[in-house]
């Protein structure tokens, strides 16, 4: 590597303590330090001496020298540039790649390899980092040079403005006369593919060596939308070649920007123009770049980051702004707390919703075939069965369609999706019960038994399937995941079960399995009316009493699944630390081989395997019995079988 002969080290009171360790490098340039102001005052006459400045000091030296050596380049002199960042400044740091060690940089800043670099050029003011328009809450002041206190205001701040953001109309022209007329709440131009978080957003699309600058343009269309678009900042979630949603990005050697005034309640108020964090201009505004502005030293990361870019060809990607008619609706109006769906969307749904709510033969059909299949695969004890029931059933639509009803606050799809969904829960319990008096009395087979003791597990399978109904409801393209969904929650088996229950004469029966039925009914119904205020079908729940009543209904079952949950905890907890215990009666050696709990005729059974060399009596059964009695709360009836070691 090549280093130059005579270099001038421009500093401030702030990077004195440099010179020393400057002047003593070890590649043989010769370091004339002056001050700022001396430089200023007359930088002809230092440049006849060398023309490659070395800048350490505040961001104001770095700013001014920026823009003399942009001026002195564009008369056709040299003037060639090197910074020392001092261990503050992370932002001109990581901006150009520069290490957080000295040396480091001295020797990258005293190369005789200096290459051009393009800037930004905002109403004639130079912007060498960034330029931020509007409001960008929690984004907008927060840099890398911030302090920690700052850091915390800018969090605090960034909150207030979070809460009552709204959108301004803006009207963009690039340089190929291309006029787009949206509303924002913010624009940023990011002059470097690192050192700033609003530069994650780009994702190396930008270039300090590129022909066109990148706007990007943020323009949510709810607080929610706002808040998934700052997530995916910081956690660095970003598909391919893909912009987040709320955001849009526009590519063109300059571009203007004209937007209309907001009004803050008695006072109108322009939006703010912050340029490289010092700096601020008016509207309307012209951004443009200017080619190789200026010559500078950097690390080779820093030329891999920013490759040269000669196309002229303007890139407009603006499918997540508000069209013309949304425009209008957004105008100053705080944005809402969800999304709201799209015209189209919102019709399609609807009209599949009112479809799905109807009652035809085909659904009475289907239902009455379900139940039986179900009725068949848990009497046969098969899981095969029972799922190919699961698919067949065709509850779930109108369960989703009694969701919307609530939400929207509709009567008439709430009263005919209720119906529909009554007239099904009858028909299964119906058909499973008439089944059940015609066939012979067998026993209860585990996919029986297994759906009569619901607990809160249930409830988190029917939430989590809601949001996945609602899901895959509003979005045609994943309509087949919704066969997933209906075999996941399951709504048929339970009324089957309860239709045996019936059938049996054995109460207990039914109110385990209709219990896991109303748990997966509201379960989903609570979640679905969450997903699709969250998918921007409604932006308040209108039918609140409705709702409210579910909620409570809700509240109710949480007791009853909880003190089965809990009793399925302990019974693990107490079953696990029985197995392979030993006992010693009469001196006579048990050890417990197995030990599970069931039921039957809903009284709990603890099924004990015994292992012992000599038989028990009846009173040492009877002490056996006491020992294992002390470790259960809840009345058991326990049940021994004993082996015998010859």
């Amino acid at each position: 590597m090549k280093y130059l002969d005579q270099a001038l080290f421009i500093y401030d009171e702030l990077s004195t303590d440099v010179i020393e360790t400057l002047k003593a490098n070890e590649y043989g340039t010769d370091i004339i330090a002056v001050e700022k102001s001396k430089f200023l005052g007359d930088p002809l006459e230092y440049l006849s001496i060398a023309n490659h400045l070395i800048l350490c000091g505040d961001m104001t030296l770095i700013y001014q020298l920026l823009e003399f050596a942009y001026a002195h380049s564009a008369n056709g002199q040299l003037c060639t540039l090197a910074f020392l960042p001092l261990s503050d400044q992370k932002l001109l740091r990581n901006s150009y790649q520069l290490s957080s060690k000295l040396q480091d940089n001295i020797e990258v800043a005293l190369r005789d390899d200096t290459k051009p670099i393009n800037l930004l050029e905002c109403n004639g003011k130079i912007v060498q980092f960034k330029a931020v328009i509007g409001r960008i809450p929690l984004l907008k002041s927060w840099h890398s040079d911030a302090s920690m206190k700052a850091f915390f205001q800018n969090i605090f701040l960034g909150i207030q403005q979070f809460f009552s953001l709204s959108l301004d109309k803006l009207t963009i022209r690039t340089e190929k006369d291309k006029e787009i007329k949206t509303v924002a709440s913010g624009l940023f131009i990011v002059n470097q593919n690192k050192g700033s978080h609003l530069s994650r957003v780009l994702q190396r699309t930008n270039s300090m060596r590129s022909n066109n600058l990148s706007l990007i343009i943020l323009s949510p269309f709810s607080a929610v939308e706002y808040f998934l678009f700052l997530f995916s900042m910081v956690f660095h979630i970003k598909k391919e070649n893909a912009l987040p949603h709320a955001v849009s990005n526009i590519k063109s050697k300059q571009v203007t920007l004209e937007m209309e005034i907001s009004f803050d309640e008695t006072e109108e108020k322009m939006p703010d123009v912050i340029l490289d964090e010092n700096n601020h201009a008016t509207f309307p505004l012209t951004f443009n770049v200017i080619k190789h502005a200026v010559k500078i030293n950097a690390p080779e990361d820093f030329w891999t980051l920013n490759p040269v870019s000669n196309t002229e060809k303007e890139v407009i990607r603006i499918d997540n702004l508000p069209d013309e008619n949304e425009r209008v609706k957004y105008f100053k109006a705080r944005l809402p707390f969800f999304s709201v769906a799209s015209e189209e969307r919102f019709k399609d749904l609807f009209l599949q919703l009112r479809t799905d709510a109807n009652i035809n033969s085909l659904y009475i059909v289907l239902m009455l075939l379900s139940t039986l299949l179900a009725s068949f695969g848990l009497f046969a004890n098969s899981a095969a069965i029972v799922i190919g029931a699961m698919l067949l059933a065709p509850l779930m639509s109108p369960i989703i369609s009694f969701s919307m009803g609530l939400l929207r606050g509709d009567d008439q799809l709430l009263t005919s999706s209720l119906m529909k969904i009554a007239l099904g829960v009858s028909l299964a319990v119906f058909a499973s019960s008439l089944l059940t008096l015609l066939l012979p009395l067998v026993d209860l087979s585990n996919e029986i038994k297994s759906r009569i003791h619901p607990n809160l597990i249930d409830m988190g399978v029917a939430v989590i399937s809601g949001i996945a109904a609602a899901y895959t409801k509003a979005h045609k393209e994943l309509l087949n995941s919704i066969a997933g969904v209906a075999i996941a929650v399951a709504l048929v088996p339970p009324l089957a079960v309860a239709g045996i229950g019936i059938g049996r004469g054995e109460l207990y029966i039914f109110e385990g399995a209709f219990l896991l039925f109303v748990t997966n009914l509201i379960g989903i119904t609570l979640s679905t009316v969450l997903t699709f205020q969250f998918l921007g079908f409604s932006n308040t729940v209108k039918s609140k009493k409705s709702l409210g009543f579910i909620f409570i209904i809700l509240i109710i079952l949480s007791y009853p699944l909880y003190r089965s949950y809990a009793d399925s905890l302990q019974s693990f907890e107490l079953t696990n630390s029985l197995q392979s215990e030993e006992f010693i009666i009469h001196k006579k050696k048990i050890m417990i081989e197995n030990a599970t709990i069931g039921y039957q005729n809903n009284m709990k059974i603890i099924n004990i395997i015994i292992v012992l060399k000599q038989a028990l009596n009846e009173q040492e059964l009877q002490i056996l019995k006491n020992k294992i009695d002390q470790r259960f709360v809840s009345e058991y009836q326990i049940r021994i079988t004993k082996k015998f070691i010859l």
